[in-house]
């Protein structure tokens, strides 16, 4: 008998034997979505922003519950994109908890934990947010993480984010010194215009305009 057609005989009994839904199932092998017992990413995820969308509804001891219980999974969480979203949801937390995980965040070997560590302190109007944005702005070796840190430090109502914007316009990338010059009009009020050296002059001149403090809790 030749080999292909005696396969074929022996799918057939097989089929005759379980009958077709059996032999099938035999033949086929289902991947289910899920492991029973551990959550996926992106549920992880979704779990995550549904928890900072709602951090408002929590009162203080729930805060910081929450708070801590993060900071904690974050110690042990491989994914950068998980660590982000943690990084980003401890942002709607204010407390001694996840002010500690943004001071560590900064430094995340992943760009994308980094810049959710720069929008995360621009939810703390306080002058370590600015210290810590500062300090992203000088040292980190990222170009995009950097931006980040000059977007969020222009809704800041400290004088230090504004002698580090200003020494930003001196960086050889044009969109930074650009990214400056916003910032900075948006902390002293004064318009410039676009002209950097206008507003180098402006910052060297240490005639600058009080800062006025922002009523909003949130710098963006």
């Amino acid at each position: 008998m030749d080999v292909a057609v005696g396969k074929r005989f022996l799918l057939l009994i097989c089929c005759l034997f379980l009958g077709v839904g059996g032999c099938a199932s035999w033949f086929q092998k289902e991947t289910p979505d899920t492991v029973t017992g551990v959550i996926s990413p992106t549920k992880r995820i979704n779990d995550l922003r549904e928890l900072a969308k709602n951090a408002s509804q929590k009162n203080p001891t729930e805060k910081e519950l929450i708070a801590a219980q993060l900071a904690t999974e974050i110690q042990h969480e491989p994914d950068p994109l998980l660590r982000a979203r943690i990084v980003r949801t401890l942002g709607e937390y204010p407390g001694p908890a996840a002010d500690f995980v943004l001071r560590v965040a900064v430094n995340d070997s992943d760009n994308d934990v980094r810049t959710a560590a720069c929008e995360s302190w621009g939810k703390r109007n306080t002058a370590e947010a600015a210290t810590m944005l500062v300090g992203v702005l000088n040292g980190d070796i990222e170009h995009d993480v950097r931006m980040a840190a000059a977007r969020v430090l222009g809704q800041s109502h400290e004088q230090v984010a504004v002698m580090a914007l200003g020494n930003a316009l001196d960086d050889k990338d044009p969109a930074m010194q650009y990214r400056a010059v916003i910032s900075l009009r948006q902390i002293t009020g004064q318009d410039l215009g676009n002209d950097v050296n206008k507003w180098r002059e402006y910052v060297k001149s240490g005639k600058l305009a009080p800062v006025q403090a922002s009523t909003s809790h949130h710098w963006f």
